[in-house]
Protein backbone atom coordinates (compact mmCIF):
# COMPACT_ATOMS: atom_id res chain seq x y z
CA UNK A 1 0.00 0.00 0.00
CA UNK A 2 1.16 3.36 -0.75
CA UNK A 3 0.24 7.01 0.42
CA UNK A 4 0.21 9.92 -2.27
CA UNK A 5 -2.05 13.10 -2.26
CA UNK A 6 -6.04 12.49 -2.99
CA UNK A 7 -7.15 15.19 -5.98
CA UNK A 8 -10.13 13.38 -7.07
CA UNK A 9 -12.40 11.10 -4.70
CA UNK A 10 -14.08 7.88 -5.13
CA UNK A 11 -13.17 4.07 -5.27
CA UNK A 12 -11.71 2.00 -8.67
CA UNK A 13 -10.36 -1.39 -8.85
CA UNK A 14 -9.07 -2.23 -12.40
CA UNK A 15 -6.35 -3.67 -14.54
CA UNK A 16 -3.05 -1.32 -14.44
CA UNK A 17 -2.03 0.69 -17.78
CA UNK A 18 1.23 2.19 -17.97
CA UNK A 19 1.99 5.32 -19.78
CA UNK A 20 5.98 5.77 -19.84
CA UNK A 21 8.17 8.83 -21.20
CA UNK A 22 7.45 9.94 -24.31
CA UNK A 23 10.62 10.55 -26.39
CA UNK A 24 12.49 7.15 -27.20
CA UNK A 25 16.47 8.05 -28.03
CA UNK A 26 15.81 11.07 -29.90
CA UNK A 27 17.55 11.19 -33.36
CA UNK A 28 21.46 12.35 -32.57
CA UNK A 29 22.41 12.77 -36.22
CA UNK A 30 23.50 16.22 -37.46
CA UNK A 31 21.71 17.12 -40.87
CA UNK A 32 23.18 17.78 -43.68
CA UNK A 33 22.73 21.15 -45.18
CA UNK A 34 20.54 19.74 -47.85
CA UNK A 35 18.53 18.43 -45.27
CA UNK A 36 17.76 21.58 -43.50
CA UNK A 37 14.90 22.81 -45.24
CA UNK A 38 12.56 19.48 -45.51
CA UNK A 39 13.44 18.97 -41.73
CA UNK A 40 11.95 22.79 -41.54
CA UNK A 41 9.12 21.95 -43.38
CA UNK A 42 8.45 18.96 -41.30
CA UNK A 43 8.38 20.81 -38.32
CA UNK A 44 5.90 23.26 -39.84
CA UNK A 45 3.64 20.75 -41.30
CA UNK A 46 3.62 18.79 -37.52
CA UNK A 47 3.20 22.22 -36.03
CA UNK A 48 -0.35 22.49 -38.28
CA UNK A 49 -1.33 19.17 -37.64
CA UNK A 50 -0.83 19.77 -33.62
CA UNK A 51 -2.90 23.06 -34.19
CA UNK A 52 -5.64 21.30 -35.46
CA UNK A 53 -5.52 18.54 -32.91
CA UNK A 54 -5.84 20.95 -30.10
CA UNK A 55 -8.61 22.68 -31.79
CA UNK A 56 -10.51 19.39 -31.50
CA UNK A 57 -9.41 18.90 -28.01
CA UNK A 58 -10.97 22.33 -27.12
CA UNK A 59 -14.35 20.99 -28.72
CA UNK A 60 -14.37 17.92 -27.62
CA UNK A 61 -13.76 19.29 -23.70
CA UNK A 62 -16.11 22.28 -23.68
CA UNK A 63 -19.03 19.45 -25.04
CA UNK A 64 -18.20 16.58 -22.69
CA UNK A 65 -16.90 18.55 -19.69
CA UNK A 66 -16.87 22.57 -19.61
CA UNK A 67 -15.96 25.66 -21.30
CA UNK A 68 -12.91 26.29 -18.40
CA UNK A 69 -11.59 22.71 -19.05
CA UNK A 70 -11.60 23.59 -22.64
CA UNK A 71 -9.45 26.62 -22.37
CA UNK A 72 -6.81 24.13 -21.49
CA UNK A 73 -6.26 23.73 -25.01
CA UNK A 74 -6.70 27.12 -26.24
CA UNK A 75 -3.61 28.19 -23.89
CA UNK A 76 -1.45 25.43 -24.71
CA UNK A 77 -1.76 26.36 -29.17
CA UNK A 78 -0.74 30.11 -27.69
CA UNK A 79 2.02 28.15 -26.29
CA UNK A 80 2.75 26.63 -29.68
CA UNK A 81 2.60 29.72 -31.80
CA UNK A 82 4.39 31.67 -29.14
CA UNK A 83 7.66 33.27 -31.18
CA UNK A 84 10.27 32.15 -28.92
CA UNK A 85 8.83 28.67 -28.60
CA UNK A 86 9.14 28.53 -32.55
CA UNK A 87 12.20 30.33 -33.04
CA UNK A 88 14.41 28.22 -30.70
CA UNK A 89 13.51 25.02 -32.54
CA UNK A 90 13.94 26.98 -36.44
CA UNK A 91 17.50 27.74 -34.45
CA UNK A 92 18.62 24.83 -33.26
CA UNK A 93 17.17 23.00 -37.05
CA UNK A 94 19.13 25.64 -39.08
CA UNK A 95 22.15 26.50 -37.02
CA UNK A 96 22.82 23.59 -34.57
CA UNK A 97 21.72 20.91 -37.59
CA UNK A 98 19.33 19.22 -35.13
CA UNK A 99 16.58 16.88 -36.49
CA UNK A 100 13.05 18.77 -35.31
CA UNK A 101 12.88 15.64 -33.08
CA UNK A 102 15.88 16.08 -31.19
CA UNK A 103 15.42 20.09 -31.37
CA UNK A 104 12.17 19.32 -29.24
CA UNK A 105 13.73 17.26 -26.81
CA UNK A 106 16.45 20.37 -25.83
CA UNK A 107 13.70 22.42 -25.81
CA UNK A 108 12.31 20.17 -22.76
CA UNK A 109 14.81 20.26 -21.07
CA UNK A 110 15.73 24.02 -21.74
CA UNK A 111 11.80 24.75 -20.08
CA UNK A 112 12.19 22.03 -17.61
CA UNK A 113 15.34 23.57 -16.25
CA UNK A 114 14.01 27.19 -16.44
CA UNK A 115 10.29 26.51 -14.53
CA UNK A 116 12.80 24.65 -11.53
CA UNK A 117 14.16 27.88 -10.75
CA UNK A 118 10.86 28.94 -9.64
CA UNK A 119 9.27 28.10 -6.18
CA UNK A 120 5.58 28.51 -7.37
CA UNK A 121 3.52 25.23 -7.58
CA UNK A 122 1.20 26.77 -9.82
CA UNK A 123 3.86 27.97 -12.16
CA UNK A 124 5.55 24.42 -11.56
CA UNK A 125 2.62 22.75 -12.32
CA UNK A 126 2.37 24.94 -16.02
CA UNK A 127 5.47 22.96 -17.26
CA UNK A 128 2.66 20.34 -17.84
CA UNK A 129 1.34 22.48 -20.66
CA UNK A 130 4.76 23.24 -22.40
CA UNK A 131 5.81 19.11 -22.34
CA UNK A 132 2.27 18.19 -24.01
CA UNK A 133 2.42 20.81 -26.91
CA UNK A 134 5.86 19.17 -27.53
CA UNK A 135 4.83 15.45 -26.72
CA UNK A 136 2.22 16.15 -29.32
CA UNK A 137 4.32 17.90 -31.47
CA UNK A 138 6.97 15.14 -31.51
CA UNK A 139 4.07 12.75 -32.11
CA UNK A 140 3.66 13.99 -35.59
CA UNK A 141 7.44 13.86 -36.07
CA UNK A 142 7.92 10.14 -35.42
CA UNK A 143 6.87 7.17 -33.95
CA UNK A 144 5.92 6.66 -30.01
CA UNK A 145 5.65 3.55 -27.83
CA UNK A 146 2.18 3.44 -26.57
CA UNK A 147 0.91 1.02 -24.72
CA UNK A 148 -2.29 -1.09 -26.57
CA UNK A 149 -5.16 -0.68 -24.46
CA UNK A 150 -7.38 -3.07 -26.79
CA UNK A 151 -4.96 -5.88 -25.67
CA UNK A 152 -6.41 -4.90 -21.77
CA UNK A 153 -9.74 -6.77 -20.38
CA UNK A 154 -11.71 -5.04 -17.81
CA UNK A 155 -11.50 -1.75 -16.28
CA UNK A 156 -8.06 0.58 -16.47
CA UNK A 157 -6.55 2.13 -13.88
CA UNK A 158 -3.54 4.45 -15.94
CA UNK A 159 -0.38 5.06 -14.07
CA UNK A 160 1.63 7.26 -15.30
CA UNK A 161 4.48 9.99 -14.19
CA UNK A 162 2.18 12.92 -14.62
CA UNK A 163 -0.93 12.22 -17.52
CA UNK A 164 -0.43 15.51 -19.67
CA UNK A 165 -4.40 16.81 -20.53
CA UNK A 166 -4.46 15.69 -23.66
CA UNK A 167 -3.62 12.32 -22.63
CA UNK A 168 -6.44 12.31 -20.23
CA UNK A 169 -8.77 13.26 -22.66
CA UNK A 170 -7.15 10.92 -25.65
CA UNK A 171 -8.29 8.03 -23.45
CA UNK A 172 -11.55 9.12 -22.68
CA UNK A 173 -12.94 5.86 -24.73
CA UNK A 174 -11.30 3.45 -22.94
CA UNK A 175 -12.79 2.14 -19.62
CA UNK A 176 -10.56 4.51 -17.46
CA UNK A 177 -11.77 4.11 -13.77
CA UNK A 178 -8.70 5.49 -11.83
CA UNK A 179 -5.57 7.49 -12.28
CA UNK A 180 -1.91 7.41 -11.12
CA UNK A 181 0.47 9.80 -11.14
CA UNK A 182 4.11 9.65 -9.56
CA UNK A 183 4.18 13.57 -10.20
CA UNK A 184 1.23 16.65 -10.01
CA UNK A 185 -0.88 17.95 -7.23
CA UNK A 186 -4.53 19.11 -6.50
CA UNK A 187 -4.34 21.89 -8.85
CA UNK A 188 -3.06 19.95 -12.19
CA UNK A 189 -4.57 20.27 -14.95
CA UNK A 190 -5.41 16.08 -15.47
CA UNK A 191 -6.05 16.21 -11.47
CA UNK A 192 -8.67 19.23 -13.04
CA UNK A 193 -10.11 16.60 -15.86
CA UNK A 194 -10.09 13.82 -13.67
CA UNK A 195 -12.52 15.59 -11.06
CA UNK A 196 -14.74 17.27 -13.57
CA UNK A 197 -15.58 13.77 -15.09
CA UNK A 198 -15.56 11.59 -11.58
CA UNK A 199 -12.57 9.50 -11.98
CA UNK A 200 -10.84 8.77 -9.02
CA UNK A 201 -7.10 9.82 -8.84
CA UNK A 202 -4.17 9.75 -6.69
CA UNK A 203 -0.65 11.80 -7.17
CA UNK A 204 2.69 11.85 -5.99
CA UNK A 205 2.92 8.27 -5.82
CA UNK A 206 6.95 8.41 -6.16
CA UNK A 207 8.57 5.28 -7.99
CA UNK A 208 5.20 4.01 -8.89
CA UNK A 209 6.30 2.78 -12.18
CA UNK A 210 9.09 1.02 -10.95
CA UNK A 211 6.55 -0.89 -9.04
CA UNK A 212 3.62 -1.89 -11.11
CA UNK A 213 3.59 -3.30 -14.74
CA UNK A 214 0.86 -2.93 -17.74
CA UNK A 215 -1.78 -5.62 -16.26
CA UNK A 216 -1.09 -5.84 -12.85
CA UNK A 217 -4.23 -5.41 -10.64
CA UNK A 218 -4.21 -2.22 -8.90
CA UNK A 219 -7.05 -0.11 -6.73
CA UNK A 220 -7.27 3.60 -6.51
CA UNK A 221 -8.76 5.31 -3.28
CA UNK A 222 -9.29 8.95 -4.33
CA UNK A 223 -10.60 9.87 -0.60
CA UNK A 224 -7.64 8.74 1.26
CA UNK A 225 -5.11 9.14 -1.17
CA UNK A 226 -4.13 5.20 -1.29
CA UNK A 227 -2.68 2.58 -4.23
CA UNK A 228 -2.24 -1.02 -3.70
CA UNK A 229 -0.70 -2.96 -6.24
CA UNK A 230 -1.63 -6.69 -6.22
CA UNK A 231 -3.81 -6.86 -4.04
CA UNK A 232 -4.70 -10.41 -2.02
CA UNK A 233 -8.19 -11.28 -2.79
CA UNK A 234 -9.80 -10.04 0.27
CA UNK A 235 -8.79 -6.53 0.18
CA UNK A 236 -9.70 -6.54 -3.72
CA UNK A 237 -13.30 -7.96 -2.97
CA UNK A 238 -13.77 -5.08 0.12
CA UNK A 239 -12.95 -2.49 -2.20
CA UNK A 240 -14.79 -3.95 -4.88
CA UNK A 241 -18.10 -3.38 -2.33
CA UNK A 242 -16.87 0.37 -1.52
CA UNK A 243 -16.28 1.18 -5.58
CA UNK A 244 -19.97 0.31 -5.91
CA UNK A 245 -21.17 1.77 -3.05
CA UNK A 246 -19.36 5.01 -4.21
CA UNK A 247 -20.62 4.66 -8.11
CA UNK A 248 -24.50 4.46 -6.27
CA UNK A 249 -24.06 7.43 -4.33
CA UNK A 250 -22.84 8.90 -7.23
CA UNK A 251 -25.37 8.34 -9.62
CA UNK A 252 -28.32 8.95 -6.61
CA UNK A 253 -26.59 11.89 -5.91
CA UNK A 254 -26.24 13.42 -9.88
CA UNK A 255 -30.29 11.91 -9.85
CA UNK A 256 -31.43 14.18 -6.97
CA UNK A 257 -29.38 17.37 -7.62
CA UNK A 258 -31.89 19.70 -9.05
CA UNK A 259 -34.51 18.33 -6.33
CA UNK A 260 -35.21 20.95 -3.38
CA UNK A 261 -32.80 20.12 -0.36
CA UNK A 262 -35.53 19.77 2.05
CA UNK A 263 -35.47 17.63 5.96
CA UNK A 264 -38.11 14.92 6.23
CA UNK A 265 -40.45 17.36 8.31
CA UNK A 266 -40.34 20.30 5.45
CA UNK A 267 -37.84 22.57 6.84
CA UNK A 268 -35.81 23.72 3.75
CA UNK A 269 -31.99 23.46 4.04
CA UNK A 270 -29.19 25.57 2.14
CA UNK A 271 -26.37 23.30 0.74
CA UNK A 272 -22.72 24.51 0.34
CA UNK A 273 -19.53 22.27 -0.70
CA UNK A 274 -16.08 22.38 0.30
CA UNK A 275 -13.47 23.23 -2.70
CA UNK A 276 -10.27 23.44 -3.86
CA UNK A 277 -10.20 26.09 -7.08
CA UNK A 278 -12.12 27.14 -9.99
CA UNK A 279 -12.95 23.93 -11.54
CA UNK A 280 -14.35 22.11 -8.29
CA UNK A 281 -17.09 25.21 -7.79
CA UNK A 282 -18.32 24.55 -11.27
CA UNK A 283 -17.96 20.75 -9.92
CA UNK A 284 -19.94 21.67 -6.71
CA UNK A 285 -22.43 23.83 -8.58
CA UNK A 286 -23.34 21.62 -11.71
CA UNK A 287 -24.24 19.05 -8.68
CA UNK A 288 -26.39 21.37 -7.50
CA UNK A 289 -24.66 22.85 -4.25
CA UNK A 290 -26.16 25.99 -3.29
CA UNK A 291 -22.83 27.97 -2.93
CA UNK A 292 -19.34 27.14 -2.22
CA UNK A 293 -17.01 28.26 0.96
CA UNK A 294 -13.75 27.23 3.07
CA UNK A 295 -13.15 24.16 5.45
CA UNK A 296 -14.79 25.91 8.21
CA UNK A 297 -17.71 25.74 10.52
CA UNK A 298 -20.36 28.63 10.98
CA UNK A 299 -21.02 30.03 14.53
CA UNK A 300 -24.70 29.91 15.89
CA UNK A 301 -26.13 32.60 16.73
Amino acid sequence: MRKGIAVSPGVAVGTAYCIHEIFVNPDTKRLEDREVTAELAGYEAARDRTATDLRALSTKVERQVGHDEAAIFAVQETILRDPDFTHKVRDWIVNDRLTASAALHRLTNYFTSLFARTRDSYLKERLNDVRDVIVRLSSHLSEVLKPDTDALEGPLIVVADELLPSQAVALGNADVRGIVTQAGSQTSHAAIIARSRGIPAVSGIRGILRRVTTGDDIIVDGREGLVIVKPDQETRRAYLKLEREFVHLRDELADNRDRPAITADGVPLELFANINGVADAKTAAAMGAGGVGLSTHRRRR
